[in-house]
């Protein structure tokens, strides 16, 4: 945080420092001067002043001229006047000017603190509303939304763009260092591309200090960043941003694990991005396991590897070596290439299998429920293991297996008892259990009353 003292009395300058020191306040960056000129020079060198304490009785430009002319230009800046006159001109006058108070001197530590405090809250307040006004401008730029207002005035941005080609928990949730460095100017918005970041700051500098951050090369396997310009104007961004968006394909055919400036980028043919968005969308089918979709998709890319320029297959290596999580590198031949892909074909198939197996088993569940089957039976008959099987079953159903056997049989025993004459014992053998008492037990449990009671209401029981 910057302090601003401006008085023309040395001694002022001094006590202040001293009730700074006594109120542990000693790491304020703080800054002098001592008339109303010296006061707007400073601001000037130092744009970014957070407190200015400022005497109203001062040679030349006296406080409140100096005020009047600094909030035009540093609006953000908090303004306090100090003075030992209590004429009722001075403080109307700082009322006019949104002074933030009228402080008498000399400046106690109490003072100093409330002050201190009064910006440091404000300021709190500011950064959250600003934030919040450039995600709300970052999302309707993304869907072509003119929302100009949003974007604060007097700050400068850019936008990167951070794509994953990779579907592993290492790399998907990997977090820039430079967005963990600059937290407090870098807020993020996933996209259909990827993960879109927006640097903010009031100095131009400060952009270019973190995107200077940002290495140029050597990321984790499948990552790729794009970045854009620093610019203050929200049409020229929200362009940028989407010509971003759009040759951020380009990383299939030109690297990954590298990282791209807009303006330094040329403009590809349409057959060329078109084509990009192909392998995009096999990457897309393979890790959403649409099996389909990828041989349909292979089909029509794999003739065209052989005419590729050996630089492009050497990137298109890359790319599907980050794609299908390959340990190693993939050679970069038409042949090695189609290999890793028909691969990678035959595991989705694998994968399709386990998830038509999975219907079967289902099915054999709900037709047999009434019998003493188990999990184990059930790996058996459909060559899973009992472990594996378990796993399948509760990521199909949300609930354990047991869970689900029991919520069948007393389904059909609820069923049996509104519309049947059979005792409960018969009900209890014909859902699938040989114990009267364990069923009854377990009726209630569930239900929130016994069985005959079920059937003496008709099934109008409160439940649990």
């Amino acid at each position: 945080m910057k302090l601003l003292i401006v008085d023309d009395e040395p001694l002022i300058h001094v006590s202040i420092e001293f009730c700074l020191r006594q109120i542990g306040e000693s790491q304020l960056e703080i800054i002098h001067a001592y008339n109303g000129s010296e006061m707007l020079a400073c601001m000037g060198d130092n744009p970014s002043v957070d407190i200015a304490l400022v005497d109203i009785r001062m040679p030349g430009t006296d406080g409140l001229a100096a005020i009047a002319s600094a909030r035009q230009q540093w609006p953000h800046t908090s303004y306090y006047i100090m003075s030992s006159f209590s004429e009722f001109e001075y403080a109307r006058e700082a009322i006019r000017l949104s002074v933030t108070e009228y402080l008498p001197k000399p400046l106690s530590p109490e003072d100093l603190s409330r002050v201190i405090l009064q910006v440091r809250e404000k300021q709190v307040r500011q950064e959250k509303q600003i934030r919040d006004s450039f995600r709300s401008w970052l999302e309707s730029a993304l869907h072509r939304r003119d929302v100009s207002y949003l974007y604060a005035g007097g700050y400068h941005t850019a936008v990167a763009l951070l794509t994953c080609d990779s579907s592993s928990e290492e790399v998907l949730f990997w977090v820039p260092p430079f967005v963990k460095a600059c937290h407090s100017r870098v807020l993020s918005l996933p996209c259909r591309e990827g993960t879109l970041l927006l640097v903010y700051a009031q100095e131009p500098g400060q952009v270019h200090e973190v995107l200077g951050n940002i290495p140029k090369k050597d990321y984790p396997c499948g990552i790729t960043i794009f970045v854009s310009s620093v610019c203050h104007d929200p049409a020229k961004m929200s362009s940028q941003l989407h010509h971003i968006l759009e040759l951020s394909a380009l990383r299939v055919f030109a690297g990954t694990r590298i990282r791209y400036d807009l303006a330094a980028m040329t403009a590809p043919s349409a057959e060329t991005l078109e084509m990009a968005g192909q392998w995009l969308a096999l990457r897309d089918s393979y890790f959403e396991q649409q099996y389909t979709a990828y041989v349909s998709l292979c089909a029509r890319l794999i003739p065209s590897l052989k005419k590729k320029l050996p630089q492009r297959l050497v990137h298109l290596a890359s790319f599907i070596q980050a794609m299908t999580g390959s340990p190693s590198s993939i050679p970069a031949d038409p042949r090695s290439l189609e290999q890793v892909l028909l691969n990678a074909e035959r595991e989705l198939l694998g994968q399709r299998k386990s998830i038509d197996k999975m219907d079967a088993v289902l099915a054999y569940i709900d037709q047999n429920f009434t019998r003493n089957i188990s999990i184990a039976d059930l790996s058996a008959q459909f060559e899973l293991t009992p472990n594996y099987l378990s796993t399948l079953l509760k990521k199909r159903l949300g609930i354990k297996f047991t869970d689900y056997l029991t919520s069948l049989r007393l389904a059909l025993a609820k069923k049996l008892l509104l519309n049947t004459d059979q005792s409960v014992k018969e009900i209890t053998e014909q859902v699938g259990y040989y114990s009267q008492s364990h069923f009854t037990k377990l009726f209630t449990e569930k239900e929130g009353c016994t069985p005959a009671e079920f059937r003496e209401h008709k099934g109008n029981m409160p439940q649990n």
